[in-house]
């Protein structure tokens, strides 16, 4: 007999009890591209995220216009600063580095969430000596 009630509260439970789920929006990704380009300088700096938003595609053009280049990119993952940074050498030619917004142990990657405040800083020396420092505000 306490089988018989225990199977029926269960039964009931299992399909009175259900709620409904709701499904998330469809994504709709938009290509955010940040272009510089200096009047006196022939180095460009373009950037642009990925698909999916985890990377951001950094190209140099006019590489060889220059003795080195820095970059930095800074941003915050759930109000926490997080960053990656590099360089890119003048025996390099045009050049796109790929960075990921996220984290990396031992092959396995995962991506930072809640991502603002995206910023990213170029530091270049001209063959002329002089130091340039540019930054820019990437759209997210």
């Amino acid at each position: 007999m306490k089988i018989r009630i225990l199977a029926l509260l269960s039964f009931a439970m299992f399909f009175f009890g259900a709620t409904s789920t709701l499904a998330a929006k469809k994504r709709v990704w938009e290509k955010t591209v940040v272009t510089t380009a200096s009047r006196n300088s022939p180095l460009s700096v373009s950037a642009r995220f990925s698909g999916w938003k985890q990377y951001l595609n950094v190209s140099f053009r006019g590489v060889a216009s220059t003795k080195s280049i820095a970059y930095e990119l800074i941003y915050a993952s759930n109000g926490v600063d997080q960053g990656a940074e590099g360089k890119v050498y003048s025996n390099e030619s045009n050049v796109t580095k790929s960075l990921f917004l996220g984290t990396c142990s031992y092959r396995v990657c995962t991506a930072h969430k809640n991502v603002s405040n995206v910023r990213l800083r170029i530091t270049y020396q001209t063959i002329g000596g002089q130091n340039v420092v540019k930054n820019y505000k990437v759209k997210y």
